[in-house]
């Protein structure tokens, strides 16, 4: 039963994290670029108004995708190993970088009217990698999960096999980080 609490608390993380700090990041974006007032962003947003109504749609929408997060985080979490530390952080950067990849873009107006470009992609990469960071932590910690799940693998062909897909999670997210980090060059 503990583990289907991970997608509700993953929910509940997504709504606070992506939510709320991602409210409050954009209007401190927008706060920085005073030209911007008024201007619609690429997700349908007026920039600069703090309202309540899209406060609420952006706590909706993070409630959604850390409820998505939580359920990822259940199929992946047999995949990492080592001290805790290290699973923190692979699971930070598992969250941040592939999906502040995808919320970075270089056309529309979002990363390119509001400056300084640095300063926004390290905000919506830092917002899903504190969210991995937390799910993580309030999984293993307050769930009393135990490490690794099951016990040590048993048989060569699963060990080849969790070896193999580590392998592969690791080459997407290098790829995804190249691509940001291209990004964020055609931006600056």
């Amino acid at each position: 039963m503990r583990i289907a609490t991970v997608p509700l608390v993953g929910a509940g993380l997504g709504a606070l994290v992506g939510g709320v700090l991602g409210r409050a990041a954009m209007y401190g974006i927008a706060l920085l670029n005073p030209e911007a007032t008024g201007r619609l962003s690429d997700d349908g947003f007026v920039m600069g108004r703090f309202t309540l109504a899209g406060s609420l749609s952006l706590v909706a929408v993070g409630a959604f995708l850390g409820l998505l997060g939580g359920v990822i985080y259940v199929v992946v979490r047999g995949l990492l190993f080592g001290p805790g530390w290290f699973r923190v952080v692979c699971v930070g950067l598992g969250a941040g970088v592939p999906v502040g990849n995808q919320v970075v873009h270089v056309d529309g107006v979002d990363f390119t009217l509001l400056q300084p470009v640095w300063l926004s992609v390290a905000l919506f990469v830092a917002i899903p990698g504190l969210y991995g960071v937390l799910l993580t932590l309030v999984a293993e910690r307050r769930l009393l999960w135990r490490w690794p799940v099951g016990g040590a693998p048993r048989g060569r062909l699963v060990v080849m096999s969790l070896w193999g897909a580590r392998a592969a999670a690791l080459a997407l997210g290098s790829a995804s980080l190249v691509e940001l980090v291209g990004k964020v060059r055609e931006l600056s």
